[in-house]
């Protein structure tokens, strides 16, 4: 798990989450029980996916946030 604190001030906890069909995602939780995002991640396996995310600079864990979809939400490429 990583955090993130974006240029609002709040804090995002920042995890991997298998999904159906081989799909990784990077999912953003802001503190409080505030809102949830996720970002698809390109990973062969959960601990590639968390290997990839450990490897993230807050740079680009910033892009990750920006570039993530609401968790209900459906992404460009269809989930």
């Amino acid at each position: 798990m990583r955090r993130l604190v974006d240029g609002e001030g709040t804090v995002w906890s920042i995890d991997v989450l298998f999904a159906s069909y081989g799909t990784y995602y990077l999912v953003f939780s802001a503190a409080g029980g505030g809102e949830v995002r996720k970002l698809a991640i390109g990973a062969d396996s959960q601990r590639e996916a968390a290997d990839a995310l450990g490897a993230m600079d807050e740079s680009a864990l910033s892009a990750a946030l920006a570039d993530s979809t609401g968790f209900d939400d459906t992404s460009p490429l269809g989930f």
